[in-house]
């Protein structure tokens, strides 16, 4: 048998790591659900993680990151701008030599599945549904999450129920235009394939579980601005949840994984724990994957596995460290970052990279929204979605500068081409724009925090926001005559009979920044989930599957397409299990 290797990271920087550290409690921040109060379930997350033995902090070694691909690279200068984000998780990828020493068992298994989010449920569930493939999967946090709106597909059960019919042809073109091409063929492909059946499986699991949940067919409305819209979206529901988890974006998530992870953990073939950090992938040299080193509380162990590991560890959201090497600073600078998600740091990416995988190119593509909070966002339980939403989108000059129905990441880019990334910029609304009392009853925390302001006149107004009066007035008569005229004559914004002119007894301004929810750039595989090396050569025995799998978008996680993020993640989970139970 060849020597193994746990793969030094590159044949450069990653020589120079040569111990690990636990990542401190204090490392963990809180994500605000409801402004100025933690989410108590995330908060004991990220304690609970920050404990777990074996987790690496690369905070004080941040250029590890900027070294970390098996072959030569080049530096492009961009401006070393500094983050707000502050969400660091805990970062269980270890770059040094571990010593045969330090391992204190072997296990075997057939198939190794890293991390039971989303995408680890759905690989570890479809690996071990021939109920005869011995299935390990481990997941570094105390509970796996997911965040969810909808799950994009281009076919099955949901939509046939639906009488709608999805052109696969057209769906792929259009998912390759948001890219510009700058992409393989087979990741996108697959997606287009086999999402149809992996829709139909995962409500098979659904069925199979307690959680009560079902799927259904979404119809989404166009966009004005050129933006297609394609009807992807397959939806969640269950009588289990309270109406806000139904109707927060995204809230359902971690209900639909621990429904996931509950009919894993009941199947003889399958292992599920928890706590329990994957570190180091072990590879043949110039050979296959035979599986990883992982860390418990007795120690670092080896896990053998005969037929693959699957890496499905999701992005790298939760490491500032690593957006800030690997993103674009505008897209970093100045925003917010909302998720409840502190395990995605990038493990899947590293781990992959130190046995030879190759990465999608970067700056890498990242999921960004407007609508965020000097801290957080602003979601739609939070009451004052009609200002915001209605809002005009003002600059640190006082002027307009998008037009306010764009898509998520359009908003989101438009901000950050602003002064300093975006720093200063508003939304601007007006008593007209006050749906209810209600509303004005929400807005008084952010008015506490001074992220909102009220005055009786746009020119007092203007004063608090240290915006020019001038331009503020101005930018709010020539937007309210677009309305009289239902003209944006400068961005085009579609206006109607029922729009709204910025006018009343009271003006409005709450800060406006962009924020992140995910980045979507992993390793690049193939119509199989193979992870792929430089030479586009499989790597046998490593798959990659969701946030951990590359190949799929470019720059922008394109908004205007529903859910093609949790459909990669269940497709790709999907097909990775089961092609590793089959060792294909």
């Amino acid at each position: 048998m060849a020597e193994k290797s746990t793969g030094s990271l590159s044949r450069r920087g990653f020589v120079k790591a040569t111990g690990a550290s636990v990542l401190g409690a204090a490392a963990a921040a809180g994500v605000f659900g409801v402004v100025g109060k933690p989410q108590a379930a995330i908060a004991e997350e990220s304690a609970t993680a920050a404990e777990t033995p074996g987790v690496t902090d690369f905070a004080a070694n941040s250029e590890l990151y900027m070294n970390a691909f098996p072959q030569p690279v080049r530096y492009i200068p961009v401006i070393d701008a500094p983050t707000d984000i502050d969400r660091q998780g805990p970062t269980a990828f270890e770059a040094r030599e571990i010593d045969e020493t330090e391992i204190v068992r072997t296990e075997e298994t057939d198939v190794l599945v890293v991390g039971c989010g989303i995408t680890g449920s759905c690989a570890a569930l479809s690996a071990s549904d021939d109920g005869t493939t011995q299935v390990l999967c481990l997941e570094k946090m105390s509970v796996g999450r997911g965040m969810f709106e909808g799950m994009g597909v281009t076919g099955g059960p949901q939509m046939e129920e639906a009488g709608y019919e999805l052109d696969k042809a057209e769906m792929m073109d259009r998912m390759r235009h948001a890219a510009y091409y700058r992409v393989p063929i087979d990741p996108i492909k697959l997606w287009a394939d086999r999402s149809p059946e992996a829709a139909a499986w995962l409500q098979e699991k659904f069925d199979e579980g307690e959680g009560g949940i079902t799927t259904h067919f979404i119809e989404n409305n166009p966009n004005a601005h050129n933006f297609e819209v394609p009807q992807t979206e397959v939806g969640f529901a269950s009588d289990q949840w309270s109406e806000q988890t139904t109707n927060n974006a995204g809230g359902a998530g971690i209900y639909i994984v621990k429904d996931l992870a509950n009919t894993l953990s009941k199947r003889e073939n399958a292992d599920l724990r928890y706590n329990t950090p994957v570190v180091k992938l072990e590879r043949e040299e110039g050979g296959r994957v035979t599986g990883a080193i992982a860390k418990d509380a007795e120690g670092y162990f080896r896990v053998n596995a005969s037929k693959g590991v699957i890496l499905a560890t999701g992005g790298f959201d939760a490491n500032p460290q690593l957006l800030k090497a690997w993103c674009r600073p505008e897209d970093i600078a100045n925003c917010a970052s909302w998720c409840p998600n502190y395990g995605t740091t990038g493990d899947g990416q590293l781990m992959g990279l130190a046995v030879g995988g190759q990465m999608d190119p970067l700056p890498a593509a990242i999921m960004n929204f407007d609508f965020g909070s000097p801290e957080s966002f602003y979601s739609s339980n939070l009451g004052i979605t009609s200002l915001v939403a209605q809002g005009l989108m003002i600059n640190e000059q006082g002027r307009r500068f998008a037009s306010e129905s764009l898509p998520f990441q359009a908003r989101s880019n438009a901000i950050t081409a602003q002064r300093h990334y975006g720093e200063s910029c508003w939304r601007v609304a007006s008593s007209a724009q006050v749906a209810a009392p209600t509303v004005l009853e929400a807005l008084e925390p952010f008015k506490e925090k001074s992220w909102a302001f009220e005055a009786d006149s746009l020119e007092e107004l203007a004063e608090i926001m240290e915006v020019p009066a001038e331009n503020l007035v101005e930018t709010v008569e020539r937007y309210n005559g677009f309305v009289d005229n239902m003209k944006d004559e400068d961005f085009n914004k579609p206006l109607t009979e029922t729009s709204a002119k910025i006018e009343g007894e009271k003006y409005y301004a709450i800060k406006h920044q962009s924020s992140i929810l995910a980045t979507v750039s992993g390793l690049v595989v193939d119509y199989s989930c193979h992870v792929l090396d430089y030479d586009n050569e499989v790597i046998e025995g490593l798959y990659a599957a969701g946030g951990a799998s590359g190949g799929f978008f470019s720059g922008n996680y394109p908004r205007h397409i529903f859910g093609p993020s949790i459909g990669r993640c269940v497709t790709f989970g999907y097909v990775s299990g089961q092609n590793a139970a089959m060792g294909v």
